[in-house]
């Protein structure tokens, strides 16, 4: 179930929607005597393809278990911050475009 929800860090894909989404199909599982997060680090890595999942294979010995710290590096590096400030700048300058023409 969740590979079929793949990322694998193209410059269309959405980090954020990612989490989501895996976050939602984890919801719908439960294994008995293990926790939710646990089994989040445990799914995780079938949910990832090329350089995201090479990605993950580097960054996830550092986190330590802690399934907030990984997500947030997730999105930094699939989604930075230059990424942010642009989309910031597109709607700080947005223009209205003239209906009547």
């Amino acid at each position: 179930m969740v590979q079929n929800q793949t990322f694998s860090g193209k410059e269309d894909e959405n980090p954020h929607t990612h989490l989501n989404e895996f976050g939602q199909t984890c919801t719908c599982l439960c294994i008995k005597g293990m926790y939710d997060e646990t089994l989040r680090w445990k799914l995780f890595p079938f949910t990832l393809e090329g350089k995201a999942k090479i990605l993950y294979s580097r960054t996830a010995p550092c986190k330590e278990g802690n399934w907030g710290a990984l997500c947030s590096s997730f999105c930094l590096d699939f989604f930075p911050i230059s990424k942010i400030v642009c989309l910031r700048l597109d709607i700080l300058y947005f223009i209205k475009e003239d209906m009547s023409l």
